[in-house]
């Protein structure tokens, strides 16, 4: 397993319903101590998998120390 280095940010990814018709879902990234939503997808997904890999983008990005762009993780749905 690889040792993470000046990792600053500790949380995980969640992954809801936004609506039932037509399906859609949205992520969140939440802070590990006290479930503290620290950003979430503004657009939804036609596919939970879908919400799960732009979240765990998301998640990669705060992990690094890096300025996360909601717009870039997104996909448009049809």
């Amino acid at each position: 397993m690889r040792k993470r280095q000046n990792c600053q940010f500790f949380g995980y990814v969640k992954v809801e319903l936004v609506s039932n018709f037509p399906r859609r879902w949205g992520w969140t990234v939440r802070r590990d101590a006290g479930d503290l939503v620290t950003v979430a997808s503004d657009a939804p997904f036609a596919c939970a998998e879908d919400a799960w890999a732009a979240g765990r983008r998301a998640l990669t990005a705060l992990e690094n120390s890096e300025i996360v762009d909601r717009h870039a993780e997104l996909a448009e749905v049809d």
